[in-house]
């Protein structure tokens, strides 16, 4: 996959000079998730929509007919949140994690567009390749017994290392990479001003779980941007 993504790149950097581009600008809205779900037995697991954002420049070349390319450098934000109820003994407990991952992320999609009225129709797919730069995970813990019920709860900063330090508990480590394909269907009106709906699937997993999951990031989104200079 990382293989594919560097050679989406570097296609982008041999497009000729003389093509037909535009640059702009382009933000979103991201209902994060991440999967596959790991097995919460002998508890339950609830998990939910982590809302996020993503924003940055968006590229749009001509390659050929109907077909463009669409390089996007984003500020991507990702992560999950989830509750566990259990019980061990006899004592009820329950966990709750919300966690935010943000990547700066380079996209190159690939896009077919046809005339639609007073603009075009536009379908495409491309890899994304992300670096990530900063996050924050949040950690509450309940135990409820007879005389009296305990919590407690944490903030963990999150770092991006090849390998998770056994001996700092306090920092929430993950992967440095995320890399993907994303998907996505849209409209773009003839004064520069499009939208669009989108799918983005992690191929690479992200986290250090000793239960042996292997989390990878996913969301859907919408998105809206607008062309702000054509270079030919």
């Amino acid at each position: 996959m990382k293989k594919f993504v560097l050679l989406a790149l570097l296609v982008i950097s041999i497009l000729p000079v003389y093509s037909q581009t535009y640059v702009g600008v382009i933000a979103g809205y991201n209902a994060a998730t991440r999967y596959p779900r790991p097995n919460s037995s002998p508890g339950t697991t609830d998990y939910s929509i982590k809302s996020a954002w993503r924003a940055g420049l968006i590229a749009d070349h001509h390659l050929w007919r109907k077909f463009y390319l669409q390089p996007q450098l984003l500020l991507n934000n990702k992560g999950e949140k989830y509750k566990y109820n259990g019980e061990i003994s006899g004592i009820t407990y329950a966990t709750r994690g919300n966690t935010r991952l943000m990547f700066l992320e380079l996209q190159a999609n690939f896009i077919f567009k046809q005339q639609w009225g007073n603009g075009n129709f536009f379908a495409g797919a491309g890899p994304y390749l992300g670096r990530g730069i900063n996050g924050k995970h949040k950690y509450e813990f309940y135990r409820f017994s007879t005389p009296e019920t305990y919590a407690s709860w944490s903030t963990s900063p999150v770092r991006y290392r090849r390998k998770a330090d056994a001996n700092n508990p306090i920092v929430y480590y993950q992967k440095p990479y995320d890399a993907g394909v994303s998907f996505q269907v849209g409209y773009e009106f003839k004064n520069g001003l499009f939208f669009n709906a989108v799918y983005s699937r992690g191929l690479t997993y992200q986290g250090y779980n000793p239960t042996g999951d292997k989390p990878k990031n996913a969301y859907w989104g919408v998105s809206m941007g607008y062309f702000l200079k054509k270079f030919s």
